[in-house]
């Protein structure tokens, strides 16, 4: 026997062994990844001890609520490129936009194959940015937002990456079409952003695990925890003493040497906490303390960054800790809604004809539309006439969409001086109903590019009027009242419209510079909220109606 031939029998008798011995896929990875920096060579959960027992998780859903760049994202690789490997079954890996699934594809999913020879082999195609074959499978790479194309996709494996920021209505047509199998994995991994929303609602569905270790200074089985379990120093972000903060054991009070964090997280272990969880249903959370490669002094200068600014605060929260994050006065709270509540009842009587208050409607459409009527109590039409007017919720309610007749009778029965109904999704009808009340009623549109409080008007000669606006800008003003009082709410108000305020949040989210914006997230239904935006929308436009004058002179 020659030794080509040797050589050939040697290596494949290593391959089978190697094979054999890859029946997890922690040990799949540590076989068959090879990674670049920061960490190059072998993969190795070194450095991020925690992802080596989640690899090998046997639950039908598995939810990973994180802080940033602690290698959870590499897991969902790992176990994607496992399961075409060794399952031989088809993965469908999200992500939230086209986008960010096309720059995934090819800055995490090519360069994995060009580290690693065995995995560039394994794949006959991966020409196409989406779609990634191997001899018997495929790997479907999407983004969440735009079209129904996670619908149409029937795989067993589906991997939801940074769920927080993807459209929920398709990441629920993505998880309905797994219902059929009989054999079937979810994955999904965030930083979380705001209470009962993507990552953090599922995370509340599981075991809820953390990760435990024996503490060095006591022997207690202990975890990193903010903010028990550091020692903030110095006293301003520029302070050179904030990077002699360091770590605590939250047991005993002694110090934890960040540098030997190696040593002191062997033999640490994820436990739940949610002991009457259903263990199909695991749930891990980690936040930055665990990190080795971000210091105490890292952690010390962002907490530092909070003060004052909100969206500091937000990015401490979500991306260092791990953990949701609302800011003060960010959510309408039940105890704003009772300070709010005045004497009146909405079956008080309604105006007489030819009064001169000022009263305006609000109307958010869907297969179940949603009013508000209110009055605004102004002393003169001006500049500004949504902060210098108080608000008083006169009605609500709701009617099925095809009953029209309910806004035109409304209209009548509170003498309406203007009307804002939400374009969509029944256009047609919103026009019709426009066009029967002539000058006091508009459609409107959230729109993306408009400042402050500004709306534009378009199709004037229609008799059915688009006004365009930003949604945060208006949500702002009309939620806002909530917290400074210059709202008044029937005694009889109910436990549907308490839900609804309270649904939106404030949060803040990256512009295209990078730059953190505010920007509102609904985290139930909250059609009256919006109900509420549009007859905040309805007063300067009424105003300008009656007086003759710009739109622009009231706002």
């Amino acid at each position: 026997m020659d030794d080509e031939i040797r050589l050939a029998l040697a290596e494949a008798l290593q391959t089978a062994a190697t094979a054999k011995s890859i029946r997890t896929c922690s040990r799949w990875a540590a076989k068959r990844r090879v990674m670049g920096e920061p960490f190059p060579g072998k993969y190795s959960w070194k450095y991020h001890p925690w992802v080596r027992d989640i690899h090998d998780t046997q639950a039908t859903y598995n939810y990973i609520m994180k802080a940033a760049q602690l290698g959870c994202t590499e897991v969902a690789i790992n176990r994607a490129f496992y399961v075409l490997d060794q399952l031989k079954r088809d993965v469908l890996y999200v992500l939230p936009t086209a986008l960010n699934a096309s720059d995934f594809a090819k800055a995490r999913f090519n360069v994995a194959l060009r580290h690693s020879p065995y995995l560039e082999q394994m794949f006959t195609n991966t020409n196409a940015v989406n779609l990634k074959q191997t001899a018997t499978n495929s790997l479907y790479i999407r983004g969440s937002r735009g079209d129904s194309n996670l619908k149409s996709i029937p795989v067993s494996e589906l991997i939801l990456d940074e769920t927080d920021e993807m459209d929920m209505k398709q990441v629920w047509l993505a998880l309905e079409r797994l219902s059929g199998h009989l054999e079937k994995h979810v994955w999904a991994l965030s930083t979380p952003t705001i209470p009962n929303w993507g990552i953090h609602k599922l995370f509340l569905t599981s075991t809820q695990e953390h990760y435990f270790f024996k503490a060095p200074c006591c022997g207690r089985r202990t975890e990193l925890v903010w903010p028990d379990s550091i020692k903030i120093c110095g006293e301003t972000v520029t302070d050179p003493r904030c990077h002699e903060s360091y770590l605590v054991c939250k047991e005993c009070g002694a110090t934890l040497n960040h540098r030997s964090k190696p040593e002191w997280l062997k033999g640490a272990t994820w436990e739940p906490t949610a002991h009457n969880g259903n263990p199909d249903v695991r749930g891990f959370y980690i936040n930055q303390l665990y990190s080795f490669t971000v210091t105490p002094g890292e952690i010390a200068v962002a907490y530092f960054r909070t003060f004052g600014d909100e969206a500091a605060n937000k990015e401490l929260h979500n991306s260092k800790l791990g953990v949701p994050f609302v800011g003060e006065g960010a959510q309408v709270t039940n105890a704003m809604i009772d300070e709010c509540i005045g004497n009146h009842t909405a079956q008080d009587a309604r105006p007489k004809l030819g009064g001169e208050r000022t009263i305006v409607m609000g109307v958010d459409q869907g297969k179940m539309c949603h009013y508000v009527v209110m009055e605004f109590l102004v002393d003169r039409f001006g500049n500004d006439i949504n902060v210098a007017s108080k608000g008083k919720l006169l009605a609500f309610g709701k009617y099925y969409e095809e009953d029209w007749n309910v806004l035109d009778n409304l209209m009548r029965e509170w003498q309406v001086l203007g009307c804002v109904i939400d374009a969509d999704p029944q256009i047609n009808e919103a026009r019709r109903f426009a066009r029967r009340f002539p000058r006091y009623v508009w459609l409107c549109r959230y729109r993306r590019g408009k400042t402050a409080k500004e709306i534009a008007i378009s199709e004037q000669d229609t008799l059915s009027p688009m006004a365009t606006v930003d949604r945060t800008n208006w949500m702002s003003a009309a939620l806002g009242r909530f917290k400074t009082h210059r709202i008044i709410l029937p005694r009889d108000i109910s436990l549907e419209f308490r839900d609804h305020v309270k649904a939106p949040v404030r949060t803040y989210e990256p512009d295209e510079s990078g730059n953190p914006q505010a920007t509102f997230v609904s985290t139930a239904q909250d059609h009256l909220a919006h109900a509420l935006v549009y007859a905040e929308i309805a007063l300067p436009l009424a105003a300008s109606v009656a007086t003759g004058q710009d739109i622009e002179s009231f706002l």
